[in-house]
This record gives structure tokens, sequence and C-alpha cells, in this order.
């Protein structure tokens, strides 16, 4: 059996262990205050972290208390980034201060440095005990902590190596420590967007035993209150009842953005909890994977707020992660485009107040003008807020949600401080403020894992007949492109135009086959989501998340049809698609117990 490392994975470290060091990961700091946790960007730059998102007012202390092995003096590192100047803008737009005991340390952090490295804090004599430290924000413009070291030992020095696997061989308290999980579930499910919740849900009612491992602590993905895109994809009646499981669980927002409420976090999780069968692993980020053969043994996982590792067992795996991420490590075969991918959004609202708001100018911000934006009509500015077409869509990803961070706060700017679109509100937007702007970025595409069915935009517009046809989509083929008329960051285009063209019938819709479900080359991986098997132009169709929530659902009952007649995904297809289809075809609210009271039903004569 070998085990395949987290992607950026380096040679493991050793570090000589010393009493007097210690790490505290930001993530498990025990009062967040107003800091929040982002996890997008772990592959590229390889740990969650806190990050102050206060739209400008500096956020509530993150504090927590540290054990101090012994008296001394020590030196203290945060590991951060000053994430405008990696954007070529000067100021240090996310600045802020450890604060020891209630003494805060002197050194401005999250400036200075354009890559995420071990800035030093400043130093401090401290009593062997309890000590309070404290994360205190400065702007309220999105300053990031990874993990805070502190170290009496004059010869020690941060490691250089950061990735998640390589912080469990850090020799010093406060690190990553190994858990194990006995139990082997018959479907792994990463990733809670809605194709994750389709494969979850789907599978459990149909008596499989599911894990269903999500990086937040929301359900949902880009459907969540954290991201805010409302729901689309039409569902028809048809033949077979996939859509029956999703119209559970999708939002009714009215627009995008809406208000938080509107996508309905917790009805989600709701429902997943009210299934015995599922085990809902929510902020846990997946990071690597251990194979047997070409086959996938067991999913690699953070615990994140515990600071856990553990191996999640399964027989069969789905990757609803959207980039792809486990089919990568599985070396799925696999398609990305170089460049002219669909981008991420970030988007953002205001609101009109009784009285004067101000916001302050920073020197980072863009000097935009009413010609480099869009008016943020109806109180928000929409998904067009679009970034990262031709940037790397993981590597580069941090910097194309900062992109979008930074374009919206510079509009923002320019709207209350410069007068831009002042004739659009009574008041010159003098009482307007900005209520939230989504840190948790919205991406449309990575790239694809392969099946034994690629499809394509050709079979979409010919309508082409697959016999294993089921989940019917129902937007019309819709690519994002950068919109020309906003021409400031010429290099970094942050607003977009969508181009549709009119393939499919919005009321019939268009049966996309199951054999872009499974990988054609990791025999017992499954995928739903933006991640599956179609081309760059039938992406712009399949993605939207009433779809994916349906493909999750074909994804969990054929999972379920693996466990009863003791098969894999491909097998589905070629033995066994009678079965998987007279389970597509009984209503979400069926359920069965076991194997055999599973093949009964499937094999039972169709009805009359």
């Amino acid at each position: 059996m070998k085990t395949l490392p987290f992607s950026c994975c380096l040679a493991a470290l050793v570090m000589p262990a010393h009493a007097a060091s210690l790490v505290v990961e930001a993530e498990q700091f025990s009062a967040k205050g107003g800091w929040g946790t982002d996890t997008e960007f772990i592959e590229s730059m390889g740990s969650p972290y806190l990050i102050a998102h206060g739209l400008g007012v500096p956020v509530a202390d993150a504090e927590t208390s540290v054990n101090i092995p012994e008296a001394g003096h020590y030196r203290v590192w945060v590991r951060t980034i000053d994430w405008s100047k990696r954007l070529g803008r000067e100021g240090g737009a996310g600045r802020f201060q450890v604060v020891v005991d209630g003494k805060p340390l002197p050194v401005e952090l999250g400036k200075g440095n354009a890559d995420w490295s071990w800035q030093s804090a400043g130093e401090a004599d401290l009593k062997a005990g309890n000590a309070k430290l404290a994360l205190h924000d400065l702007t309220g413009f999105d300053g990031r902590a990874d993990a805070v070291i502190l170290s009496s030992d004059p010869s020690f020095t941060p490691p250089d190596k950061c990735a998640i696997a390589d912080r469990t061989a850090w020799a010093l308290p406060g690190t990553l420590t190994t858990e194990d999980h006995s139990d082997t579930y018959d479907l792994v499910v990463i990733g809670g967007g809605y194709g994750g919740l389709g494969s979850a849900i789907a599978a459990a009612r149909m008596g499989c035993k599911v894990a269903l491992i999500q990086n937040r602590s929301v359900l949902g993905g880009n459907g969540s209150s954290e991201v805010r895109v409302w729901a689309n994809g039409t569902m028809p009646a048809n033949e077979y009842k996939l859509a029956d499981i999703i119209q559970e669980v999708t939002d009714h927002a009215k627009d995008c953005p809406a208000p938080a409420e509107a996508f309905e976090d917790a009805k989600k999780e709701r429902i997943v909890r009210a299934e015995p069968n599922i085990t809902l692993l929510l902020d846990h980020h997946a990071y690597g994977l251990e194979m047997q053969g070409p086959a996938i043994a067991a999913v690699k996982v953070l615990d994140i707020p515990h600071g856990k590792v553990s191996k999640i067992r399964g027989k069969l795996f789905a990757d609803c992660t959207g980039h792809g991420f486990i089919g990568e490590w599985a070396d799925a075969d696999r398609q990305m485009l170089a460049k002219g991918r669909m981008g991420m959004s970030n988007m953002w609202s205001w609101e009109n107040t009784a009285g004067p708001q101000s916001f302050p100018e920073q020197p980072w911000m863009l000097p935009f003008t009413q010609k480099s934006f869009p008016y943020p009509q109806r109180n928000h500015a929409e998904w067009f807020w679009e970034s990262g077409f031709d940037d790397h869509p993981i590597n580069d990803l941090e910097a194309t949600r900062d992109w979008n961070l930074a374009a919206s706060y510079s509009a923002w700017n320019a709207i209350k401080n410069h007068g831009a679109y002042a004739a659009r509100d009574p008041q010159g937007h003098a009482n307007a403020r900005l209520t939230w702007l989504a840190f948790i970025g919205g991406p449309r595409e990575t790239q694809q894992l392969l099946g034994d069915v690629i499809l394509s935009d050709k079979d979409v517009d010919d309508k082409t007949p697959f016999p294993d046809g089921c989940v019917l989509t129902t937007w019309s083929i819709d690519l994002h492109y950068p919109n020309t008329t906003y021409k400031d960051l010429p290099n970094h285009p942050f607003i977009s135009k969508a181009v549709f063209r009119a393939s499919v019938d919005r009321k019939i819709g268009y049966p996309i086959p199951y054999r872009s479900f499974y990988s054609r080359n990791v025999p017992n991986l499954f995928m739903a989501g933006r991640n599956i098997s179609v081309t760059h132009e039938a992406l712009g169709t399949v993605r939207v998340m009433n779809t994916i929530g349906m493909m999750g659902v074909a994804v969990g009952r054929a999972a379920a049809v693996c466990k009863a007649y003791d098969c894999l995904p491909r097998d589905v297809y070629e033995k066994h698609l009678e079965a998987a289809k007279a389970l597509w075809r009984m209503p979400g609210t069926q359920r069965f117990q076991d194997g055999s009271e599973l093949r009964k039903a499937a094999e039972a004569p169709p009805q009359s």
C-alpha cells in the first residue's frame, strides 16, 4: 500500500524538540472574536487561517490561553502575508498585532512581505503557566494569521515547510495530533455543496453507511450563506425522481446575493443530521489520500478546530470538491484549460441608513472612478464581480479572491469618498454602508475529471442520446468572459459578462450520461459537481446547483447499487444499469435497510 501526500507536501520536517518552544494554530484559538476561519486556499498556502474581515472596521480580538512551559524571554513569530503587496499595492491592507497578557507586541504584522512567511511579532518575558494570547486587528481589511510560534531558545528558527503533512512532523508542543477512525464507510463524500448533499442523502437512504466531509461549518457550498449564489437549474418532471431530494434541501432565495437567511443553512444541516446512516464531519478538510493500487483506500482529513489529523476509510469515494482535488491526488485522468476558464466571484451588499456613514480610504485601494465598474443596483454587486480567468485556479486562487476584495473595496471607496454614481442615490450615498462582502469565493471552473463519456457541447446541441442519460440539465450553455467595458485592471479583469447559447429547453432538459459521473481510471471514484467529465463548453450548462444536486442523487443511488451487487461504478453501467434506473425512478423518500432488500426492489418487474 502506498501513500499519496497532499499535493504541495514536501519531505517531512524534523525539528529539534525544545521545552521552551510551542506553536498555536490560529484557527484553534478558543475565542475567535470577529475573526473568521478561511479554508479555501489550503492547497496553495498550506493551512487554514484566521482572517479579520471587518469591511474596514477593526474586528474584535481573537483570544486563547497558552501554557508556557518555563519562564523565559520569548521571541514570537506569526505566519502571515501582506496580501495587498502581493497585488502590487503598497500600504499593508491587513495589519494586526499580537497581544501577550494584555501587552501589545511592537511589530505591526501583515505588511511588507508579499508571500506567506513567518514574521517576527516581537519579544516578551513570560512566566511559566498560562498566558493570554490575542490577535488584535488594526484595519478591518482582511489581516491573516496562520499560526503563532513562541520560543525562548535563541537558536530556534520557524519551519520552512508548512503544509498539513509537514506540520504533523513538527516536534513542538501544540502541533497537530493524530487520531484513528476505525470505521470503514460504504461511501465517503468529500465536499458539502449540492453535489455532496445529494450524494450523501441518496446513498444513506438506500442503506449505505456514509461519511460526508465538509471543510466549512455550513453546508451548501456556493449555495450557502457564505457565498450566496441562488440555486439555479429547473427540475422538470421526468422518468427519474432525482429532483426529489434536492427539492428538500434547495434554497428559495429571491436574489443573488440575498440575505443570509434565504440560503437556509440550518435546514440543510438538519436534513443531513436526520439521516442515521450519515456521519457528518463539518470543519474537516481533506488534504491527501491513501491508495491501494489504483483505488482509493482512505482520505486524510484535518479536524480544523481541534488540530487532529486522521484517515477516513471507504469502499467508494465521491469527489464533490468542485476543484477535483480527490481525483487529482489519486492521479485520475483529468484536463484543465491553460487559459480562458471561467473565474471566481465574491459578491457584496450595501444599505442606506438613517444617518451619515464613513468608509476609510486606504493607500492600497485602486483609484477607481465611475467608469471603472458598474453601479451595484438593488443594493448589491452581483455574480459578474468575477476574476481569475487566466490565473491558475488553485495556485493563484487566493490572489484571485484578493483582487476581488481590492476591486470591491476600491469601488465602494469611489462611491463613498469620490462621488461615483452620486446621482443614483438621494443622499449621494452619504448614508450608505457596506454590509457584506463574501471572503469565501464562488469558483466556476477548475479542472475536469474524465469518465467513460466526456460530454461536449456538440452532444448537448445535437441532443445525442445516451442509454445512461439520467440527470436533466436545463441551463443553457452559459460561459463567462472578461467584460472589456471596464479596463482599469487589464491584467486582472474583475467584471465578467455571460455569453449564452440557447442549447437546452428549460422545460424539458437534456439528460447527462451516468458515465460522466465516475473516473475512467480510478476504479472506486465518483464525482458530482462542476468537476465532472465534460468539456469546457459543456460545463456551461451542467454547473448550476440544482443540476449538480441531482448529479449527487444519481451518484448516491449508484453507490447503493455498488454495495448491493459488490461492484464498482463502471460495473453499474456495464452490468447493473437497469437496477440503477430502477432506483433512479424511486421517490426521494424511498429507503432500504440492506442490499438484499434493495436488490429485490431493483429487480422487480416495472409496475404497469
